[in-house]
């Protein structure tokens, strides 16, 4: 769909102007959206992710295809980036402007915890490799969404979902307003993230649903949106610094918005031919190697050019990180034609069989080996 891969596109931008003008010390705060960014790309991970399991599940090697191509699709590019940054921390040795604020086992990136170890010491590590903690609570998701479908029955799929939701807001407030974990455990542990996650499989069951009347509700899906941002920032501003109700339900605003934007996207609104802009689609294939180098390249150039961390706050700064930005794009855009496509094209070459599960009468579930379609 064009129109979502324009919208991953946007959100990188989002990435990219927040970590290089934002979340730098003389930073511009009003710039500071990648959060809503990450937010939409679990919305949208969620999303596909849930359309496809319903739409495949009922073959008989879904499961060897579906982390077949899960695998071959993000492991290849993450481990390149991880495999690197090491090795610069390693070349580096105790520069400043490597700002590893704790040093975490490779071992514990390889396996997708380092969301685990952001919570025990309460940093982020690395800085080079933050954004990768995303990707740690993905690749869980794609652990357990295809059990789930699995083992709900699809009639009480909805209700199931609804209550993951609220589970993990619950989860969220536990954390944040008794200290029973530290306050990371929320942000970046799974059951913490969980909710936004859940927005995009809620969104695409109700697209795999049959009987839906869409146009009764093409007008709120496209005013939702706005409605739910709007309500954010104003729930932000209510807590006045010493308040918890964004933090606990921020989040979920944001994902129910991106849900019915996605959803508006998908039955063709208006808002969708802009999303159809090569520019945007270029991110968007791109979107993945970026996401994991940028920062890299922004702390490299301005390590080495100017052996301090980033920032914009003299002329020189500024020009670094507009120099990095191009640079960032050429090392994703490398990324992903000399690692990502080869490896990903590889696993499509799986192909879905068509044979499918033999069904238990009872509940109409797959239930074991495979029979002719």
């Amino acid at each position: 769909m064009a129109a979502l891969d324009g919208f991953r596109g946007l959100m990188t931008l989002f990435v990219l102007v927040s970590h290089y003008i934002a979340e730098v010390p003389h930073g511009k705060s009003v710039f500071a959206v990648a959060w809503i960014a990450v937010i939409a790309f679990f919305v949208l991970s969620g999303f596909l992710v849930g359309r496809l399991i319903l739409e495949k599940q009922d073959r008989a090697n879904f499961f060897v295809v579906f982390y077949v191509r899960r695998l071959c699709r993000t492991l290849p590019v993450y481990f390149v980036c991880v495999t690197l940054v090491f090795a610069c921390v390693v070349y580096f040795g105790s520069a400043a402007w490597l700002d590893v604020r704790a040093s975490f086992p490779l071992w514990s990136y390889l396996a997708f915890v380092q969301n685990f170890y952001f919570v025990s010491t309460n940093t982020i590590g690395a800085h080079w490799l933050a954004p990768t903690w995303t990707l740690a609570v993905e690749e869980q998701f794609y652990l357990i969404a295809p059990a789930f479908f699995f083992v709900v029955p699809r009639r009480r799929l909805l209700p199931a979902l609804a209550a993951g939701l609220v589970l993990s807001v619950a989860f969220r407030a536990h954390v944040i307003l008794t200290g029973a974990l530290p306050p990371m455990a929320g942000m970046v542990l799974l059951p913490g993230i969980a909710d936004t996650l859940i927005c995009g499989l809620i969104a695409g069951v109700l697209w795999k649903t049959e009987g839906i009347p869409w146009q009764r509700y093409d007008l709120l899906l496209r005013v939702l949106p706005p409605v739910l941002l709007v309500a954010t920032i104003l729930l932000k501003l209510s807590d006045q610094g010493h308040g918890h109700n964004f933090e606990i339900f921020g989040r979920l605003l944001v994902a129910v918005a991106a849900s019915a934007f996605i959803l508006s996207l998908v039955r063709g609104a208006p808002e969708a031919r802009r999303f159809n802009s090569r520019v945007l689609c270029f991110f968007s294939n791109t979107s993945y190697s970026i996401y994991l180098t940028h920062l890299t390249v922004l702390g490299l150039m301005h390590g080495l050019i100017l052996s301090a961390q980033p920032d914009i706050g003299t002329p020189a700064q500024l020009l670094v990180t507009l120099a990095a930005v191009p640079v960032a794009v050429l090392v994703g855009w490398a990324g992903t034609k000399l690692v990502e496509q080869p490896i990903t094209a590889y696993g499509r070459s799986w192909r879905w069989s068509t044979q499918q599960r033999v069904r238990s009468e009872s509940s109409g579930r797959p239930f074991g080996a495979a029979s002719p379609a």
